[in-house]
């Protein structure tokens, strides 16, 4: 066939292996135009070169690119602007992999909890002491972003000069009163061994003493779920009320040890008398 000769849209549609529709759709976005629109009859023709770019709209389609991306990639010739779409691309598809494998994981999980007797958890109720501890809070996207808190909160203590108490608790603190998906906000401290000056990273908070029931979680993070259900259903059998923001205090995690058999979280709840 010679170039000379332009391939009408079925044409077209058949030797590129988009149809008809999406070529029209294409044209409409600017993604895919035709060589020459007839003016009185509105068809449309393609030059054979053309089926080579269509190619291209094909992969980039394919690899989850929406119209409005497509377009603008076009005229599809830049292939630095080809690399960094499709590297972008890659990453979003190996993000969703990721969080495939982490239902299929807790699916799972599920499953595998059906098969077992559910255990209640021991909840006990105690006055936790007043404590001094070196302080860092945010907004984070969620709460699976605790971690970064705690970087910030390792890196300032030195120039906050903060001493950590050698049987220091660990403590993350929940203050949305309900729970949200994202912008969450957390604070994380850790127990010192007195006040100190603190920075605009490190600050030092003098915690006051609380009423608080406790449930005990020894294993992986996935069991905390379970435990912050019998901790409600037993303040509410109780008589009591929240009076604060619940928080979690690390005994033993990820930092002592990456086999999660050997976490033990306090899930703490202050309360009072209704």
């Amino acid at each position: 066939m010679s170039d000379d000769r332009l391939l009408t849209i079925g044409e077209f549609s058949r030797l590129s292996r988009v149809s008809v529709r999406m070529l029209r759709h294409y044209d409409e976005h600017g993604v895919l135009r035709p060589t020459r629109v007839d003016p009185f009859s509105g068809y449309r023709f393609y030059a054979p070169a053309l089926l080579h770019t269509a190619g291209r709209v094909r992969a980039l389609r394919d690899a989850g690119l929406g119209v409005a991306e497509l377009a603008a990639c076009a005229p599809f010739t830049d292939p630095a602007l080809l690399r960094r779409v499709l590297l972008e691309r890659r990453a979003a598809a190996q993000a969703e992999i990721a969080a495939v494998r982490s239902r299929v994981a807790d699916i799972d999980r599920f499953i595998d909890e059906l098969e077992v007797p559910a255990m209640s958890t021991t909840i006990t109720r105690t006055t936790r002491p007043a404590r001094t501890v070196a302080s860092v809070r945010d907004v984070l996207p969620t709460y699976s972003d605790e971690g970064l808190l705690w970087q910030r909160l390792g890196a300032g203590l030195a120039a906050a000069g903060a001493a950590p108490a050698p049987d220091g608790e660990a403590v993350a603190v929940f203050h949305d009163p309900e729970f949200v998906e994202h912008d969450v906000d957390v604070e994380v401290q850790l127990d010192v061994l007195a006040p100190f000056e603190g920075t605009d990273a490190v600050r030092c908070v003098e915690v006051p003493p609380a009423d608080i029931a406790v449930g005990e979680l020894r294993g992986s993070y996935d069991g905390m779920t379970a435990v912050m259900a019998d901790l409600g259903a037993w303040v509410a059998a109780q008589g009591l009320r929240e009076a604060g923001p619940m928080f979690n205090v690390y005994v033993a995690g990820p930092m002592e040890n990456p086999d999660p058999t050997s976490w033990v979280t306090r899930v703490c709840l202050p309360v009072t008398s209704a």
